[in-house]
């Protein structure tokens, strides 16, 4: 599994903006991107989703910028990765479709999959924003 550059750049975009919070203080778009080493458009890219699920805010204009959306403590590195990713699967036979098409009833690989599947989100979830800065 390999989680995507977009996801770890997500989740820098936030450790960002939790770790220079000022509530006086907006970031501007080309602050963070160079300030996290992403390229301007990428970075608009990865914010406007990050906005659509309110895990940031923005303010249009000369003196807009971003924020964060919820507090750092609770946005969890599971939230990020399902924002940018979707669903965290392993494998396609996780997704309830029959295992092998069809031809096992009872996979064991599918019993371990699914027990690694739920290890992994555990431990994304367990994991906050916040959690990282410190």
């Amino acid at each position: 599994m390999k989680i995507q550059i977009s996801t770890d750049y997500a989740i820098r975009i936030l450790q960002y903006l939790h770790m220079h919070e000022d509530k006086e203080e907006l970031h501007t778009a080309m602050k963070i991107a160079g300030a996290i080493d992403v390229t301007y458009p990428f970075f608009i890219k990865i914010a406007n989703i990050l906005k659509k699920k309110g895990l940031i805010n923005s303010v249009q204009g000369r003196n807009g910028g971003y924020t964060l959306g919820q507090p750092a403590h609770e946005i969890s590195l599971y939230d990020v990765f399902v924002c940018i990713e979707g669903e965290l699967l392993v494998n396609r036979c996780l997704e309830g479709r029959p295992c092998t098409k069809g031809k096992h009833k009872n996979c064991t690989l599918k019993e371990f999959l699914s027990e690694v599947q739920k290890d992994l989100v555990a431990k994304w979830s367990s994991q906050t924003i916040a959690d990282l800065a410190n």
